[in-house]
């Protein structure tokens, strides 16, 4: 068996209309399809860069909000081409009034970690 990359990021989302809304802002996430499965909404789209994002809400959610210690995802990182991206990147989360650790640079590379509207912990980094 041979895993070749990654097909798509589905996240559980509390609000599509607001993350949509979000993700499209902040990280020019482009909606190409929005439908309804049996327990959930979804809408699909992508990243500049080719990755498909989708985001679900689903009909029986809980209200918590993402914590990243509980076993799941810790967080997702996204990869940038230049120290521009991350730049233009803080911008985009300052004008979305989005919590932020500004980038800081690191023996590994540079790192911009955030999170979204539902607290799910995001970053975009710049290898050394």
């Amino acid at each position: 068996m041979a895993l070749t990359g990654v097909s798509h990021l589905s996240l559980t989302v509390t609000d599509l209309d607001r993350s949509a809304a979000w993700y499209g802002e902040v990280l020019d996430w482009k909606e190409l399809v929005r439908d309804r499965g049996d327990t959930t909404t979804f809408a699909h789209g992508v990243l500049p860069g080719g990755l498909s994002v989708v985001l679900r809400q689903h009909d029986q959610g809980i209200a918590d909000a993402f914590d990243e210690t509980r076993p799941g995802l810790d967080h997702l990182s996204f990869s940038v081409e230049e120290p521009a991206d991350l730049e233009r990147l803080e911008a985009r989360l300052t004008e979305a009034g989005a919590v932020f650790t500004p980038t800081r640079e690191l023996p590994f590379g540079r790192v911009l970690a955030f999170r979204d509207p539902d607290n799910i912990a995001l970053e975009a980094f710049l290898g050394a």
